[in-house]
């Protein structure tokens, strides 16, 4: 029983990162989730360690924390969020999941409300073999009803004791305890609308959730941190540009005079093809602001888009100079450098993908770059290599095969050797 339920709950983390999740990359978000969550880790057991946050490109508003302490967005949540207070409520939250140790906890509740529906079918046969097959059935259900409510009373519980964690986190930093009153009224709002019963849910109505934050709102002290409320302005003017019709970003944004103006139209040009107005914003972006790395990564986009490569390295390489730590600029500058066609730049690109592997967890573009570089340096072994840890990365299991087994058939290279070695156990744990 309990190896079945690890099972499950593994590949239920799995499942999300594969399937129902969809991941898009933004250095620019990413980051300013990160500095959020080590002000609000500072002083706890987390305060050491990796948290990582991805986005997740939804209509809808939620966020997760999986047991490995990655955060998944979605980008609804922050469209919907007001200010930078918002996003650490929810931020907090995920966190109090992680300091109460609510997936352990939750494996054991698994266990027992299993071993409850187990009996109950148990029970249920031996009534249905006796004739009683209503009796049976009413078992049957009954189990699985007492088994399935208890699961979700103790979900709604976790939650309960998530909110107070964040309550504490929030107020110990400074943080107003409004962000999150903000998220649940929008929360709120759904529930409403949907009408639905308390019983079958996993979190407690937002309506008592606010009650409770709001006995804690009086006499708080509120730092500003305004800063980060800049830096989410910019972010959230990033995503409504990409992701609002330009009706509604004229709305938002009447007044071509201060940067989130300016981004969020740079953006909304960018996306719909409109490069040189899209870069005409994004100079007047940098004009007021010429140390804002992400305002140069945009600019590298809008040249690598248009096929002028080298001025595309060029601000990909003031990003890099401003924020040297970023392995998305790594990333970007890399495939400018591929595109360059230059043997020297080639070369460059391969060591910077190379490091760009070992940083990230989803380097899929990355080993696709990696085998395109290799391939023009004639290194055909390397580029099916490269080929074959993109294509496990992405599940199709029988491409990587095939570029497995060019590789082998190829190489002469004892440490390639090694490494098709290592991948051809993975794959063939995989498939079992």
């Amino acid at each position: 029983m309990r190896i079945l339920i690890t099972f499950l709950i593994i590949f239920f983390y799995s499942s999300i990162k594969a399937n129902s999740i969809n991941v898009i990359r933004d250095a620019e978000i990413e980051n300013l989730l990160n500095d959020i969550s080590k002000i609000l880790v500072r002083g706890t057991q987390l305060e050491n360690d990796v948290l990582t946050f991805y986005l997740d490109n939804q209509k809808f508003i939620n966020a997760l924390v999986t047991p490995d302490k990655k955060f998944f967005f979605t980008t609804e949540l922050l469209l919907k969020s007001k200010n930078v207070e918002d996003v650490a409520g929810v931020i907090s939250h995920e966190i109090g999941h992680i300091i109460g140790g609510h997936f352990q906890k939750r494996q054991k509740k698994m266990e027992k409300s299993s071993v409850i529906n187990i009996l109950s079918s148990i029970l249920a046969v031996g009534a249905i073999a006796g004739g009683a097959y209503n009796a049976g059935t009413a078992i049957l259900m009954g189990g699985q009803h007492l088994g399935t409510s208890r699961i979700l009373a103790f979900s709604r519980s976790q939650e309960s004791l998530a909110d107070q964690t964040a309550i504490r986190l929030l107020k110990r930093n400074g943080f107003s305890l409004q962000g999150l009153i903000n998220i649940f009224s929008e929360i709120q709002r759904n529930e409403k609308l949907r009408k639905i019963n308390p019983y079958f849910l996993s979190h407690p109505l937002s309506t008592k959730r606010i009650r409770k934050i709001k006995i804690n709102l009086e006499n708080q002290k509120i730092k500003k941190y305004e800063k980060l409320n800049d830096r989410f302005k910019l972010a959230k003017a990033k995503l409504n540009g990409f992701f609002l019709k330009k009706e509604q970003i004229d709305y938002l944004y009447p007044k071509l005079i201060n940067l989130e103006s300016l981004y969020a139209h740079a953006l909304h040009n960018y996306r719909v093809g409109k490069i040189e107005v899209a870069m005409k914003y994004i100079d007047q972006c940098i004009k007021k602001d010429n140390k804002n790395p992400y305002f140069h990564e945009l600019k590298g986009q809008m040249y690598y888009e248009s096929g002028k490569f080298q001025n595309a390295i060029q601000s990909f390489f003031i990003s890099k100079s401003i924020l040297p730590n970023e392995k998305g600029f790594e990333l970007f500058l890399a495939k400018s450098l591929y595109h360059s066609n230059t043997r020297d730049n080639q070369e460059k690109s391969i060591q910077l993908l190379l490091e760009y592997v070992k940083k990230d967890e989803f380097p899929i573009d990355a080993w696709h770059y990696l085998g395109l570089n290799y391939g023009k340096l004639k290194k055909l072994d390397y580029s099916s290599y490269a080929f074959a840890e993109k294509y496990m990365l992405t599940g199709k299991i029988e491409n990587a095969k095939i570029h497995l087994d060019r590789a082998e058939k190829i190489t002469k290279d004892p440490v390639l050797k090694k490494k098709l070695s290592d991948l051809n156990y993975e794959m063939k744990k995989r498939k079992k």
